[in-house]
């Protein structure tokens, strides 16, 4: 049967040293009493002898805590001394007067923190029995409650330190537990990265990629530069699962249109995304199961670009030679679509983190910044490509009045619900934006005047419909004025159109409000 608690390995702070000081205060303290207490009636040499004992039980102690022996038989060496020696100490001084019953607790402490449950429990019986031995003479009616309420306290306290005692050591294994997997996973990390730093020498700057097209521009360089494949393909996934070509090099020339898969035919690069296995073949010729970029191609491996247990994509290459890949080959391209894949999961990470500082958290939309930086880039792509590109403007007619009559939390509703029908009145590729307080601009690229009034007035109408619910039965009707400018009409430059959009939405205001204004 186990004797002592495991606490070779703890977070909790040790009390060995804890332990001594009590240790050292008990005996300065006995000290004190034998010499300057009244103790005519006993021999003094007893008390020398008590001192002695406890002194060297306190030698005996330190000594294992410099690790001349196991502490723990420190431990148990003091616990044995106290059941023997506290009993006699109370008997010599005072029996059940003595306030040197205190001792017992910290026996009772002692054992409750290194020995397990059971032991413990003896060792606190022993304490109360002694303790009931000491006190049978002098129990009368007048101390028999002091002497129930000092045993009933020492168990108490001990059945308290004892759960405390072992609901922190379960907490600390389990922490302990935790502390280990962390360990094991950084040690796995390191290790990883010791290895990428030798083995991803011509990978390593897509780690500090963080857009998803440069990712695929890199690993097309790598192929080519690097590897010296001539023709090799990324093939990636959609959301519904079509496989599509995301760039592709056929004999040096590179392709980064967008190209769908007919699956009919292409089995086997479905079979290495599921599998999230390299496939490698001999000979594809004959082979109804996939279709090659060259025609002239024999041999071909297909890697998936797998990280973290997700496929987010696959690398492909193809050779003219028959049997031309070998293990290296496989191990070589390997490495690349595992960089490839991270470097595909941090683009993602980095977008969506990017989207969390652009994003208007009340409505939803795209906040001032993100429209300043989209319209400048929409305007130099019309500019360049001879487009035409259009701007509206929305404000909502007497938000003001709606605030005050029915406090902002019914002003937020507003604003959310005119964002919802906004977006239900304009096309995905537009860019939606809240423009500042109760202003929406709604960027339209490739738009012409015309198309976009039209936008506009179906705006207007579908908000002049809409009923918002104010709470309290309440329910509220809304309209907005709105403002619409276009390229090359109006202005050269970003800034001209916006100011004439703003020019539009006053004039649209100014007029009655509830209308829709073309400059």
């Amino acid at each position: 049967m186990k004797l002592f608690l495991d606490r070779n390995k703890t977070l909790l702070p040790r009390i060995d040293y804890i332990f001594l000081l009590t240790r050292i205060m008990t005996l300065v303290g006995i000290v004190w009493f034998c010499l300057y207490d009244n103790h005519n009636d006993i021999e003094s040499w007893f008390f020398e002898a008590i001192i002695a004992t406890y002194a060297a039980q306190l030698i005996l102690f330190y000594a294992g805590l410099k690790g001349k022996f196991n502490l723990k038989l420190g431990y148990l060496t003091a616990i044995i001394y106290d059941l023997f020696f506290i009993p006699l100490f109370i008997n010599l001084t005072g029996s059940h007067e003595s306030s040197f019953f205190l001792l017992y607790f910290l026996t009772v402490s002692v054992a409750a923190y290194v020995l397990t449950f059971w032991f413990a429990t003896v060792a606190t019986a022993i304490c109360s029995l002694s303790y009931i031995v000491l006190f049978y003479k002098g129990l009368t009616l007048d101390n028999v409650f002091d002497f129930i309420m000092r045993v009933g306290f020492l168990w108490a306290y001990f059945l308290f330190l004892s759960y405390a005692s072992e609901y922190l050591r379960r907490s600390e294994r389990r922490i302990l537990k935790l502390f280990d997997t962390l360990n094991l996973r950084t040690s796995e990390l390191e290790k990883s990265q010791a290895q990428l730093e030798i083995i991803y020498e011509n990978t390593r700057i897509l780690a500090a990629i963080l857009d998803a097209d440069s990712v695929v521009k890199e690993v097309m360089r790598i192929m080519q530069n690097t590897l010296q494949y001539n023709n090799y393909a990324l093939i990636f996934q959609d959301k519904r699962g079509k496989f599509y070509y995301r760039a592709r090099s056929i004999e040096g020339h590179d392709n980064f249109h967008l190209k769908a898969i007919d699956m009919t035919g292409m089995e086997l690069v479905q079979k290495a995304s599921e599998m999230q296995e390299s496939l490698r073949l001999k000979n594809i010729r004959g082979r109804d199961d996939y279709q090659p970029l060259n025609d002239k191609a024999h041999s071909v491996m297909i890697v998936p670009m797998t990280a973290h247990g997700q496929t987010h994509g696959l690398l492909l290459a193809e050779s003219v030679e028959e049997d031309y890949f070998r293990d290296r080959d496989i191990q070589l391209l390997s490495i690349v679509a595992r960089s490839a894949a991270l470097a595909l999961e941090n683009a993602e990470l980095h977008k969506r983190a990017e989207e969390l500082t652009i994003i208007d958290e009340l409505t939803e939309t795209y906040n001032y910044r993100y429209f300043v930086q989209k319209l400048q880039e929409e305007k130099k792509r019309a500019y360049r490509y001879n487009l035409p590109l259009s701007l509206i403007m929305v404000d909502i007619d007497w938000f003001k009045k709606i605030n005050d009559s029915y406090g902002h939390e019914v002003g937020n509703v507003v604003l959310k619900e005119l964002s919802d029908v906004i977006k239900s009145c304009i096309r995905d590729v537009d860019i939606f934006c809240r423009y500042g307080g109760e202003e929406f601009v709604v960027i339209l690229p490739q738009t012409a005047q015309v198309e976009a009034s039209r936008i506009g007035e179906r705006i207007r109408e579908r908000v002049e419909q809409m009923v918002v619910d104010a709470g309290e039965d309440r329910r509220l009707k809304i309209t907005v004025s709105v403002g619409v400018t276009s390229y090359p009409e109006n202005g050269k430059s970003h800034e001209d159109l916006v100011s004439v959009a703003d020019q539009a939405l006053y004039r649209a205001k100014g007029s009655g409000k509830n209308l829709v204004c073309i400059i």
